[in-house]
């Protein structure tokens, strides 16, 4: 409808004339200059030359704009020639950012607040707004733990903010109204990003402020004719690494050595094989080029339409994105439509939005990236989409021993075909309201609804495994095939009502607003199963059987929350600011006496610049300004009703069973319908609180082409929410079985620096170059006396061994550290092994050997200094964390007539990581360094012995052989190219036309032998954890823009 509106926009204008001249800079012609007729959106750029050509009446005012120059409004005033000198201007104090409901002028910010622009989130094309902000603030570190089409990138804004898993991550503000989760916009649609960092600036948002706080502005129209823009991007997707596997020959060897080594036999284990699989050892299996998709597509196009005449504005635009996955099943497409429009009357101005989204993505099947490396290459081929393998052994099916790998073999060709389907509509809708009652007093009311429908269906295929004489393998339980369908409906409405005084009185000015705001969300969300596929060809419901073997369940709740916030913005003559607020904020997510939080917050800006006493080296250090902020946030994102007991109904009661009176017939038990209680309750649970103190410095020289900010802060967080396991006494088991409870204290110190450098050259080549520095020290300061050493449940490295846990919540330790057995080297001689099965009796040569730490105090001076003689618990000590040190950020812009160029490095320093998919691959024995192992015949390998068993004591989840350095630098993004001059645009009738080459994720400088060192996500107890997830991929792109 808005376009529709734009494009039936007439527009009444004096007779035009032709204007020309030229733009220069201390008589140096300048390129690039931006020139358009005031009011409007008719404008043009100078070309190489300093040259500009515009059509103007003589009674219109050009604006003459460079960054980093003082922009010029210049009076037609009949002239057809006009030539502009422009000087040079540190403008970046004056921009304008966004803050929680209101905007500041840079000079006066008193808090950590950065802000990032549509051009240089434009430089990377992804579905995310994350990856389109790494490396460029420092304090936000985002990681792309994995390469799933449509996956989110992690953002962790000044450290874990939480316990609780998934929780960690920013509040997002979109044109005022909050989303707990990536609202997923195309890029195209937003104007700028401002991210709050302190807790001084993001305790305005209360509640939902812990995890840091990022306000993005869409696009809105501007006064003047049709603006049209284009861009289409087209590219490819690839993976550099992996890990390295034994060919057929060598599983082959090491299998009859294995087996010659047990056995004494020289044949060893494989005659079984030969004999019951004969065709196996011609082949040679590469599952990887099953699995894995070359050159993989990605694509993204976009169009934006804007323009307006005095009194209504609009803005319109829509985006497709299109990303193939580089492994099977799994894709991601997502079209998006966005429509502002702004009216204007008087003292009123009403603002609208409207946004549609649609999106399906496929996934596959839950560790289905494990099989190239648990697959043998000399099994038969799998092909995608097969519902049967025929002749895969000679063995009977009476012979339960002689099949179990032939089971496991459908097993994986079961997984390769397990995909799932995810597809989902949004809709949404806002408004805003504004009335200006006088000069100084404001009146807002904004209102925002979203509805989305979300449907998934995942399918496990029937597949059919017959030996040689046609006879039917029947597969293992869990193998069974299974249709899963489920339905979320997620209603959001939110409503805020503000009024705003801002008043000038001389050199003093005064800023207070109040506000009350509201939001409910209502969640409702079913799903049903079936198993046993009667027919491999029918993926239906109906084509299940029925009975015991369906199951469904659901659940249905509101959240509500309520907040009332007072802020006060002082600042006298520009020099001594002050900002104040204070938020309370009532949740449903809590039981009535714990329900309201009080979140405070206040900070201060002197602008020592402005001060007489500067004035000698103002020429040359242009601004500075000291920040000091303290500011609190709460967190109260947690699972819904856990201050609630929750019952249930279920057929859980039997009458009449012979289990209690023998006398009964057991044909006759009836199970009958009752209630049980599904978990425990805990109606104490409170807040999670977080006090922030921060000082900054900001400092802008040689007319702000050089800026530095500096940041260090402590950040306490206190009454940690986590979800303690009960014991299995209670009765509570699965997804029931924890209680939320406050249980301990953590604490964030950090420091911060970003410098940018501009340098705008007289001759048209001006480069940019931008460094970040942040680092984060975690510590957790305290725990229940309770709980005080928690390992956290999916801290797992490997599904195929024992899956032990690997990291815990411990104090005077960063949150998530890992805790392992330490290693010392492999048992090689007879000596060695004696001394050793003092520890462990088991022991057998070529196994690692576990030290026995020293727990034990043998004189009784409270210092351990004898370790107990066994390997156990109590022998797991500290090896770092999947946390880093340290991480650096470097971009490089540069334009010289036409050309652009840009690159985007990240670096992370310190960060250990549990590299599971090498343990896999130890543990399912086809790892290429086990051909290298420790055996009778290679009795010098630091490489443990594979005895055959993904369970061997060698290779134990929960040690320091898969711990690995995982630093590592990157060039993120890099990209080239040409905007064609306006002389050739022109006679195409394009006002502008720009071609580009787009690369990302192409290099990496690491030591970590893994896919890639980047692991883990935005909570914290799978974080440094390789656990064979979807890679990150290289992308090739190439993309065309278009203006008119």
């Amino acid at each position: 409808m808005t376009l529709v509106l734009g494009l039936c926009f007439g527009f009444a204008n004096a007779q035009e004339q032709s204007v020309s001249g030229t733009v220069s800079a201390d008589g140096a012609p300048l390129p690039g200059v931006s020139v358009v007729v005031k009011g409007t959106q008719t404008g043009t750029v100078t070309d190489f030359d300093g040259l500009y050509t515009i059509k103007a009446s003589s009674t219109d005012v050009l604006i003459f704009s460079y960054i980093g120059f003082a922009t010029k409004e210049i009076a037609v005033s009949g002239k057809t020639s006009l030539n502009i000198s422009l000087e040079e201007d540190a403008s970046e104090l004056d921009e304008v950012i966004v803050v929680g409901y209101g905007t500041q002028r840079k000079k006066e910010l008193t808090g950590a607040v950065v802000q990032v622009k549509s051009e240089e989130l434009a430089k990377t094309t992804t579905s995310d707004i994350g990856t389109a902000l790494q490396g460029q603030i420092a304090g936000v570190n985002i990681t792309s733990s994995s390469g799933q089409p449509g996956e989110e990138a992690n953002i962790l804004i000044r450290g874990f903010s939480s316990l609780l898993d998934g929780q960690n991550g920013p509040l997002y503000v979109v044109d005022g109204i909050p989303y707990n989760s990536d609202p997923q916009l195309s890029i195209s649609e937003i104007e700028s990003i401002d991210v709050l960092k302190d807790a001084a600036s993001a305790s305005i948002y209360g509640t939902r402020g812990a995890g840091g706080v990022i306000l993005i502005t869409t696009k809105q129209g501007k006064v003047g004719k049709m603006d049209i823009r284009v861009n289409s991007e087209y590219g490819v997707q690839d993976i550099t690494s992996g890990t390295p596997l034994m060919s057929s020959y060598q599983l082959t060897y090491m299998d009859m050595l294995r087996g010659a080594q047990s056995s004494g036999k020289v044949q060893g284990g494989v005659n079984a094989e030969i004999h019951r699989n004969r065709s196996w050892f011609t082949n040679d299996t590469q599952l990887e080029d099953l699995i894995l998709n070359d050159l993989a597509p990605i694509q993204n196009h976009s169009v934006n339409v804007s323009g307006g005449k005095d009194g209504l504005t609009y803005n319109f635009n829509a985006s497709f994105y299109d990303q193939s996955g580089i492994m099977i099943n799994s894709d991601y497409s997502r079209f998006n439509i966005r429509s502002n429009t702004q009216f204007t009357k008087g003292n009123w101005k009403i603002a609208t939005g409207l946004t549609f989204k649609r999106d399906e993505k496929t996934l596959p099947n839950y560790g289905v990236f494990n099989k190239i490396l648990e697959y043998k290459p000399f099994q038969p081929d799998i092909e995608l989409g097969q519902t049967e393998l025929t002749d895969v052994t000679e063995d009977d099916v009476d012979e339960p021993g002689g099949i179990g790998p032939i089971r496991a073999l459908g097993g994986v060709a079961r997984n390769l075909n397990t995909k799932e389907v995810r597809d989902g509509t949004s809709n949404g809708a806002n408004i805003q309201i504004d009335f200006d009652a006088t000069p100084s007093l404001k009146f807002t009311a904004r209102g925002g609804a979203n509805f989305s429908h979300d449907k998934g269906v995942r399918i496990i295929p029937r597949l059919d495994v017959y030996n040689t004489a046609g006879d039917l393998i029947p597969p293992n339980p869990w193998d069974i095939s299974l249709i899963q369908t489920s339905v979320t409906d997620n209603n959001k409405l939110t409503f805020e009502g503000m009024m705003n005084y801002h008043k000038r009185f001389g050199k003093h000015d005064l800023n207070v607003l109040l506000v009350n705001s509201l939001e409910q969300t209502e969640n409702e969300y079913f799903r049903a199963e079936k198993r046993d596929n009667a027919d491999a060809a029918v993926t239906v419901f109906d084509g299940y059987t029925t009975g015991d073997l369906i199951t469904s369940g659901g659940r249905d709740y509101t959240r509500t929350l309520i907040g009332y916030l007072g802020r006060i913005q002082y600042n006298y003559d520009g020099k001594y600011i002050f900002s104040g607020s204070i938020r309370r904020d009532g949740s449903s997510q809590f039981s009535p006496q714990n329900r309201w939080g009080w979140f405070p917050s206040a900070s201060l800006g002197w602008n020592v610049s402005d001060e007489a006493f500067w004035e000698p080296i103002k020429e040359t250090v242009n601004s500075f300004k000291i920040r000091v902020g303290y500011g609190t946030t709460g967190n109260d994102r947690f699972a819904s009703y856990s201050n609630q007991a929750v019952v249930d109904l279920g057929q859980d009661y039997v009458f009449g069973s012979a289990d209690v009176d023998p006398s009964l017939d057991s044909t006759t038990e009836t199970p009958a319908l009752g209630t049980t209680q599904e978990r425990y309750a805990n109606e104490n649970v409170k807040w999670e609180t977080s006090k922030e103190r921060n000082l900054g410095v900001d400092l802008a020289l040689f007319n702000g082409k050089l800026t530095f900010s500096n940041d260090v802060y402590v950040s306490e967080k206190k009454d940690l929410l986590f979800g303690v396991v009960n014991p299995p006494s209670t009765g509570v088991f699965g997804s029931n079985r924890s209680s939320i409870l406050n249980i301990g204290d953590m604490r964030n110190t950090g420091h911060e620096m970003a410098l940018k450098f501009n340098h705008y050259g007289k001759k048209g080549f001006n480069w940019n170059m931008g460094l970040t520095y942040a680092k984060n020290v975690n510590l957790v300061t305290k725990t229940s006396p309770n709980n005080p050493v928690i390992f956290l449940d999916n801290s797992y490295i490997s599904q195929r061994g024992p899956q032990e846990l690997v990291s815990v919540i411990r104090e005077g330790y960063e949150a998530a550290a890992f805790f392992l057995r330490e290693t010392d080297g492999i048992i090689k001689t007879e000596e060695e092994l004696e001394a050793y099965r003092e520890i462990d009796p088991a022991a057998s040569l070529g196994q690692l050997r576990y030290v026995d730490q020293l727990t034990v105090d043998t004189d009784n001076d409270g210092i351990p200094d004898a370790g107990d003689g066994k390997i156990d618990q109590d022998d797991k000590v500290y090896k770092g964390s999947g946390s880093e040190d340290f991480n650096m950020g470097f971009n490089f812009g540069a334009n010289y007539k036409g050309v652009d160029f840009s690159m985007n490095w990240y670096g992370s320093q310190g960060a250990e990581v549990m590299n599971g998919s090498k343990a896999y691959a130890y543990q399912s024995g086809t790892h290429a360094d086990i051909y290298y192992s420790w055996t009778t015949v290679n009795p010098t390998s630091d490489i443990p012995y594979y005895d055959g068993s993904p369970n061997t004591n060698s290779y134990r989840d929960a040690s320091d052989y898969f711990l690995e350095d995982g630093s590592f630098i990157r060039l993120r993004n890099i990209s080239l190219g040409y905007t064609f001059p306006s002389k050739l645009s022109d006679k195409m009738k394009i006002a502008k036309l720009r071609f580009y080459v787009q690369a990302q994720n192409v290099f990496t400088i690491t030591n970590y032998s893994g896919f890639d060192p980047e692991v883990g996500n935005n909570g914290f107890s799978s974080r440094g954890i390789d656990q064979g997830t979807y890679p990150v991929t290289s992308q090739y792109k190439v993309g065309l823009q278009l203006q008119f």
